[in-house]
């Protein structure tokens, strides 16, 4: 059977309009490219979850967002060549991969994630928060507050281990008879870390956005 012809570009340059300086374009023209792609880092979330396993409660709460999935799932053994295939899809004009063929509803379906209703918006009033707002924020919600201030890195970016070291003493109050308000902090807090540490984790290794 012939193989068909794979067009190596966009079939229209209206909206990729970058193309003739994608990296993309230099691969096809058998251009060697030196940049060394830099993996992003998935923080120890498994073995943090292995050895301090959720309160039945927890579990129901996170189950409630919908997020438990992920925690079902477990840690999944990483394609480094695909990932770096899928770099070099990436598409700056439009901040999207140029991948035709996965969907939002391919997202849905491998983790089980909610990808209908109402989305959530980054607040306008946010942008203008420093450190000390996110702290704020952050006890307001959870009761964490870091005891060090070096925690904090940066004007937004919280370090991972007090996080865990402050989970690891709320799991030992967490019974069957904890108010439902603490039960919505540890969820948060836990969920703070599975953002970061499973979903959106970055090049830092140990930090929170």
């Amino acid at each position: 059977m012939e193989v068909p012809y794979v067009h190596p570009g966009p079939a229209s340059r209206e909206l990729l309009f970058l193309q003739g300086n994608h990296r993309s374009s230099h691969i096809w023209d058998g251009q060697c490219l030196s940049q060394i792609f830099r993996p992003r880092h998935i923080d120890d979330m498994w073995e943090f979850i292995r050895g301090h396993p959720l309160h039945p409660r927890i579990v129901r709460r996170l189950q409630d967002t919908g997020f438990y999935r992920i925690i079902e799932i477990g840690r999944l053994q990483f394609n480094w060549a695909l990932i770096t295939a899928i770099i070099e899809r990436w598409r700056p004009e439009t901040h999207t991969f140029h991948l035709p063929s996965v969907r939002l509803e391919d997202v849905e379906v491998l983790f089980g994630l909610p990808v209908d209703g109402i989305p959530i918006a980054y607040p306008h009033s946010l942008r203008d928060y420093r450190g000390e707002d996110y702290l704020h924020m952050l006890q307001r919600l959870t009761y964490f507050q870091p005891a060090e201030p070096t925690a904090l890195s940066g004007a937004s970016r919280l370090q991972l281990k007090p996080i865990r070291q402050y989970l690891v003493a709320m799991d030992v109050e967490i019974t069957d008879d904890s108010p439902p308000e603490d039960i919505d902090r540890h969820t948060r807090l836990f969920l703070l870390l599975m953002f970061d540490g499973i979903l959106f984790p970055d090049t830092s290794g140990n930090l929170v956005t």
